[in-house]
């Protein structure tokens, strides 16, 4: 056959087959699309799930695993831990006190756990406990169907979980949350295993009346030692765990039961230990006959005690020690505080303290005292105080009082550390000035006006303590004498309050400065010129802030946190906390000096000369008052130590005592404490040089600022560095405003008192009653109508004097004495009476002329006529 009839039978071939309807085609060729699309779906869908399970991995391996992992191995609780100090003398540390628990804990190791308070644990809390791997993968997965579904949520935590969660901080509501809690599980079940997690398990579930563990929760309820509880006691106390405010033994909780009947907390542990009981026994873990036994049995509770009872009173310094380990251990370790108060407690721990017992004792002692302080306020409550001592050597925290009185309690309201009160105007050297001078804006020498700076609810604002003004002032006066209106200026014209807020809390570390609080209605924060200038913080602060922001002065400009221990060991001797000095730069050298020098001036002849004590001794500070007068302070240092006193009431009311009442109790700590020292000065910088400049501007004295109506006193000495010297001459005293003026024309004031200014000199006023004066070539701003105490003494203000209103016209002049004038001898006089001579019109005898002395009085013996005595 040929090639064609080939070709021709193949497509008869085809031609005899069934033809295919155009639709099927179509939908043949739909369907592959589909598959097509659907395939890639899947594909994307594929490849999509792998690039997330990736990103997954990297961050479970990144972000939950390094999370997961918890570490015991510094954990020991069946220790009591100490307390050392050192002593300076020896150079050794020595036991300070041993340390209690706040909760009554005993710690069991699991060989001595009861068999049936395992099970009894197991059985109502965690049946699969041994089986599982940590989580118990059926329990969460019928949580999440219950979930779905609206079915009520069984707990889905197995004891692991639970173990975790009460010995870790991460207690929120979150995925990742849970996720970290899941994988922490696996790793501790792993690392661990069961019998640990049962120990640990036992020994930290909170089992009411301060007891934390079976242990003591033994003891508390049953009276004896947990080895020795019944199959009926122990599934008691395992009932307790569920929530001890209803099952606890001893709560005061009453609630009514199903039938409406009203049950004590001793009914419900009966309730639900009989449930414990059951499913032990569903459970295979006892027998029907243990169960009946078990049951019958009547629970008798004994108010016992544990072993172990605090009974120590702690001073204000151990207790802030005891807070301060606390938190750092649960940062670290990242555990509960109830867990980190236990280690504390009994974990065998060795910590070295920063106290001086010299210091501390010192503190107590005026503390303790309440007679220092003898002053009530108008509801009948005891004025209260607190301070905080700082070692200027070592930048530790070496003394403490957290209210006045003696110490009775454990666990009080720490006032130096634990509440936050409105500065006042201590706030000023470290919101201020020290910004001012270390961003070389200002000297102690540099000049503003103490006068409002603006209208402020239709009122000038700020105002001073005095309610006065006094105008152009040095920085040094306005500081010593807190001028509100001189700080005010520095830091709203000068310094600006973002960077004034940036010194206080990020140099001088006052941490609880607030940035920015949303409120109710507006907008709370501390960026402001009225809380950074006046000290109305929007929460306020506390002495342990303020003595470390002050001791950045004594100590040349360099911050140091504040520390109250050095580290914390375990019992094997491994260092598990350790605190080191932090150091760094809030200030330059040269700003601490000029701090030093002006707050210096505060003590010497400002508002603080109360705080003066020992003679030689260099002391500065800084008072503080509120507003509202309920808050009082005097932060104040020497060479040696930084103290921060704080005098208010707990509950805030005015303060009705004289003085100073921080200060005085400053100055009871302080002068004792410094008995016996030498006395020291602050540190100098190389290169100050002594400089003389005018009061009035700031700038190097010239001979006008001798002609001020006010004196030579205008000129001031100081020392500053080179490139604070100012380099022209006063710019206030000026020949443009120096006028001459007669002395004899004085200008009184609305009581006809002399104000130290007088007219303009005429032309018939003498010389000698002619003087020169320089006025303030300074233009100032009325604000409000205020006045300030210089206000006469301006140029602008004595250009409108008249003329001299003594001399009006030309006096005469008399004709001198004669050369041979001799006032004995009558034939050098001048005549008595001469036509040519005007006389005083109240003595036409005598010569108008004073510098003519008058003749003598004529002799009653002699005979005017004749020049000789009567009778011959």
């Amino acid at each position: 056959m040929s090639e064609q009839s080939n070709l021709y039978s193949a497509n008869h071939e085809y031609e005899d087959m069934e033809p295919r309807h155009p639709r099927t085609k179509k939908r043949r060729s739909r369907g592959k699309k589909v598959w097509k699309v659907l395939g890639t779906i899947l594909l994307i869908m594929l490849c999509t799930t792998a690039i997330l399970a990736c990103f997954a991995a990297v961050y479970v391996k990144t972000v939950i695993l390094p999370q997961a992992h918890l570490d015991l191995s510094a954990v020991n609780v069946n220790e009591n831990s100490v307390m050392y100090y050192l002593d300076k003398e020896t150079g050794t540390y020595k036991e300070l006190v041993t340390m209690l628990s706040s909760e009554d804990s005993i710690w069991v190791d699991y060989k001595d756990i009861p068999k049936n308070l395992i099970n009894a644990a197991i059985a109502i809390e965690d049946k699969r406990f041994y089986s599982h791997p940590g989580i118990d993968w059926r329990r969460i997965g019928r949580a999440a169907i219950d979930m779905f579904t609206g079915n009520s949520i069984s707990g889905g935590s197995t004891i692991t979980q639970q173990l975790i969660k009460n010995i870790t901080q991460r207690d929120e509501v979150t995925v990742k949350r849970k996720v970290i809690e899941i994988f922490k599980a696996l790793e501790f079940d792993k690392t661990y295993g069961k019998d640990t997690t049962m120990e640990w398990y036992l020994n930290y579930i909170y089992l009411g009346s301060r007891c934390r563990g079976v242990g003591s929760a033994s003891y508390k309820y049953f009276g004896k030692p947990v080895q020795e509880l019944t199959l009926a006691e122990c599934a008691s106390l395992i009932s307790i765990t569920n929530n001890p405010s209803i099952y606890g033994p001893y709560s005061d909780v009453k609630i009514k039961n199903a039938d409406g009947e009203l049950w004590t907390a001793k009914q419900w542990n009966k309730y639900r230990q009989e449930n414990v009981l059951y499913q032990m026994l569903k459970q295979d873990m006892i027998s029907q006959a243990e169960y009946d036994e078990a049951v019958a049995q009547e629970l008798v509770f004994v108010q016992g005690e544990a072993e172990q009872n605090s009974t120590t009173i702690y001073s204000w310094y151990e207790e802030q020690v005891r807070k301060d380990v606390m938190a750092d251990l649960m940062d670290k370790y990242n555990i509960t505080s109830a867990l980190a108060a236990q280690m504390l407690s009994t974990g065998g721990l060795r910590i070295y303290t920063c106290v001086d017992p010299t210091v501390q004792n010192q503190v107590e002692k005026v503390y303790n005292n309440e007679k220092n302080l003898d002053y009530h306020s108008s509801k009948g409550k005891h004025l209260q105080s607190a301070i905080t001592v700082i070692d200027n050597a070592t930048g530790d925290l070496v003394g403490l009082a957290g209210s006045l009185g003696q110490k009775t309690g454990n666990l009080w309201l720490n006032m130096a550390t634990e509440i936050k009160r409105q500065p006042g105007s201590s706030i000023k050297p470290i919101a201020v000035y020290a910004p001012a001078v270390d961003m070389g804006l200002i000297s102690p020498v540099s000049v503003l006006d103490d006068y409002p700076h603006e209208i402020l609810g239709g009122k000038p604002w700020p105002v001073n303590v005095d309610h006065k003004y006094r105008g152009l002032v040095t920085v040094r006066e306005a500081l010593a004498n807190s001028y509100n209106t001189v700080s005010v200026r520095v830091l709203a014209d000068l310094v600006t309050p973002a960077k004034g807020f940036d010194y206080a809390k990020n140099k001088f570390h006052l941490e609880t400065l607030v940035e920015s609080r949303q409120g109710r209605d507006r907008v709370y924060t501390d960026i402001a010129v009225s809380p950074l200038a006046t000290g109305g913080l929007t929460d306020g602060t506390n002495t342990r802030d303020m003595a470390a922001a002050f001791a950045v002065f004594p100590n040349n400009g360099i911050y140091r946190t504040p520390r109250t221990y050095t580290r914390v060991e375990n019992s094997s001797g491994e260092i598990i906390l350790e605190k080191e000095s932090h150091q760094e730069v809030a200030v330059k050298d040269t700003t601490a000096y000029y701090m030093n020098s002006m707050l210096r001036s505060v003590v010497t002849s400002g508002g603080g000369t109360a705080a003066n004590f020992n003679g030689g001794m260099s002391i500065a500070g800084k008072t503080g008052t509120t507003d509202s007068k309920h808050d009082r302070w005097f932060v104040g240092y020497t060479p040696y130590y930084t103290a921060a006193c704080w005098v208010g009431y707990e509950q805030p009311e005015r303060v009705k005592a004289p003085g100073n009442p921080a200060l005085n109790m400053w100055k009871l700590v302080m002068a004792d404490l410094h008995k016996g020292l030498a006395n020291r000065q602050f540190t100098k910088p190389a290169g100050l040089q002594a400089v003389t400049v005018c009061k009035d501007s700031g700038m190097l004295a010239t001979e006008f600022c001798k002609q001020d109506p006010r004196g030579s006193d205008r000129f001031v000495s100081d020392y500053l560095f080179p490139e604070d010297i100012p380099s022209g001459y006063c710019n206030v005293h000026t020949q443009e405003s120096t006028i001459t003026v007669c002395t004899d024309s004085p200008v009184l004031n609305a009581d006809q008192a002399p104000t130290g200014i007088f007219n303009l000199a005429g032309p018939h006023c003498p010389e000698t009653s002619q003087r020169v004066m320089s006025f303030l070539n300074y233009n100032r701003e009325s604000i409000g109508g205020a006045q300030a105490a210089d206000s006469p003494y301006l140029f602008q203000s004595v250009q409108s004097l008249g003329p001299c209103t003594v001399h009006t016209e030309e006096t005469p002049v008399e004709p001198p004495l004669p050369p041979d004038y001799d006032p004995n001898d009558p034939n050098t006089w001048p005549p008595s009476v001469d036509p040519s001579v005007p006389t005083d019109p109240d003595t036409p005898d005598q010569p108008a002329n004073p510098d003519v002395a008058p003749p003598p009085p004529p002799d009653p013996n002699i005979n005017p006529a004749t020049g000789l005595p009567y009778g011959l």
